[in-house]
């Protein structure tokens, strides 16, 4: 691997990071950083190559402008980093590592800061090591920190974070904390507090939304709102979501009406934390108790399972009410089934039909497409003559497929090999884009190729017997019919047969499937008779 620069000089990439953890809140800010950087650069004339800047935490691997720089400087682009500290460059032990081993290549040959340059000597590695290890130790210490006061939280009774839509965290004195502030829901807290004798809580009642929450598990609880009811209703109430009609989706209202925060729990890490563990001045004030809670949870959880058919009704699932275009339904009326419109698109003047009515419509329209026996095995005895010649023709497409996809195979290798060519160590052959386009369009085509040439071969092992099984259905179907009658299921053989089918004053209409239908015509026409093999 060549590590040098062109010119064997030192070519710095500038980094510059700020991070949102609680261990950053002391960091200058990236303009800050940039500003800074940017007046060492001009005053000790060094020679720049490039700036990656990006807002992350680097208690974790996986930065991506982080590791884009590292692996340029592997190209040979740039030599060095310039950063406003060391911290910036790693807080685990990983990404620490991986740069002093860089330096111990001599790939990064000095890091810079405005405070001092480290270079590959040893006693600068070993600091630089200590530095990355306090770091990481600072961030350990942090999270720590985080979690027992999330914990001792909890043991409070005080809700660790932002509180869900329908409470409002206060802050030490009192006051809405954060974006949330509104004066005239501060006020009214206020008046709570001061009417019912009592200290703030550390997340009280959101006086406007809160009523609302509780109408909406409310609503629910009745069994006359479904959730695309509920979501509705939410919005007509005033509780907006984030969506282009203000609308709350239907996963944040089952999280929603899933949360026990509303009956005074606190839920944390897949742990519900109950009221009664709480010292009582402590708990939150709750929006529902909990025996609405639970009718709420027994109404998700009935809904969420799959529903048992009651009724099992042949011709369900078929037709269409030629009427309004909705689908036909059935029910049991003194031991008779009748057939209907649903009239789910609005009202609809259709009347019911019997089902012994209805299936006498169906096979009365199915022998319309009776096709004779001679008929078949004349087309049979077409089709196996045939077979050679498409056989040689499906052959020849499929060497066409196969040659196709072994050159797209040689084309990824050759690309490869480009790319990991030692010429190509500064991406003067090929770069990294164009690598991932180039590649990505091969594989697309080899995907194609690879579809078709399935496709073909499957056709080739099955379109004769889909032929006899056609013809076989189609010579046979009112044979089928009065076999289908005590238990296997005529719908099914009119849903195979039919297509299109509607149901409009009483009367059944549909078509035979395009190829019974057209088969049907050349059967009745005197046309194949008498035509020899050849002309099919």
């Amino acid at each position: 691997m060549n590590n040098k620069t062109n010119d064997g000089g030192i070519k710095y990439f500038v980094y510059i990071r700020k991070s949102s953890d609680r261990d950053d809140a002391q960091t200058l800010s990236l303009k800050a950083q940039r500003r800074e950087l940017k007046s060492f650069t001009e005053k000790h004339n060094l020679k720049i190559v490039a700036t990656f800047e990006e807002s992350a935490s680097a208690y974790k691997t996986g930065r991506p402008k982080f590791n884009r720089m590292l692996e340029e400087i592997e190209k040979g682009k740039a030599n060095a980093i310039l950063v406003y500290h060391l911290t910036r460059i790693a807080r685990n032990s990983f990404d620490g590592g991986r740069v002093i081993y860089m330096m111990d290549e001599n790939i990064i040959k000095e890091i810079r800061t405005p405070e001092k340059i480290w270079d590959s000597r040893s006693d600068d590695k070993f600091m630089m090591q200590i530095h990355f290890a306090m770091a990481k130790k600072s961030s350990d210490d942090t999270s720590q920190f985080v979690k027992r006061d999330i914990q001792s939280k909890i043991l409070k009774g005080e809700y660790p974070v932002s509180a869900p839509i329908g409470y409002l965290n206060l802050d030490e004195f009192g006051r809405i904390a954060g974006k949330r502030f509104d004066n005239k829901k501060q006020e009214l807290i206020e008046i709570n507090i001061k009417t019912e004798k009592r200290n703030p809580k550390r997340i009280e009642q959101d006086p406007i939304l809160a009523p609302i929450i509780r109408e909406l598990f409310q609503l629910y609880a009745s069994e006359k709102y479904s959730l695309d009811n509920l979501r509705y209703k939410s919005l007509e109430l005033g509780i907006k979501g984030v969506r282009n009609d203000n609308q709350l989706t239907k996963s944040t209202l089952v999280r929603m009406l899933t949360n026990p925060i509303y009956y005074g729990a606190i839920p944390w890490k897949g742990s519900v934390h109950e009221p009664s563990e709480f010292p009582e001045k402590n708990r939150h004030i709750p929006i529902i108790d909990k025996k609405l809670f639970s009718d709420v949870q027994l109404i998700l959880s009935n809904k969420s399972r799959p529903r048992k058919q009651v009724h099992n009704f042949e011709y369900t699932g078929l037709m269409r009410c030629g009427e309004c275009g909705s689908m036909i339904t059935a029910e049991t009326k003194k031991e008779f089934i009748y057939y209907r419109c649903t009239k789910k698109k609005g009202n609809c003047s259709q009347r019911y039909l019997r089902e012994d009515e209805l299936e006498k419509q169906f096979y009365n329209n199915m022998l319309q497409y009776l096709i004779p026996q001679e008929f078949i095995q004349w087309a049979l005895e077409v089709l196996n003559n045939n077979n050679a010649d498409e056989d040689k023709k499906r052959k020849a497409i499929l060497l066409q497929q196969r040659n196709q996809l072994t050159h797209i195979e040689q084309q990824l290798g050759n690309l490869l090999k480009l790319k990991i060519s030692p010429s190509n160590m500064n991406s003067e052959l090929i770069s990294e884009e164009e690598y991932i386009t180039q590649k990505g369009i091969l594989l697309s085509e080899k995907k194609t190729i690879k579809e078709k040439l399935s496709d073909i071969e499957q056709n080739m092992n099955n379109w004769l017997e889909q032929c006899e099984q056609f013809f076989d259905l189609a010579v046979n179907c009112e044979k089928k019919w009065h076999q289908n009658k005590s238990g296997n299921r005529k719908g099914i053989f009119a849903f195979m047969f039919g297509s299109n089918t509607i149901l409009i004053d009483q009367k059944v209409l549909f078509k035979a499937k395009k190829p019974l239908f057209k088969t049907a015509l050349l059967a009745k026409s005197s046309n194949w008779r008498g035509r020899p093999d050849s002309n099919r």
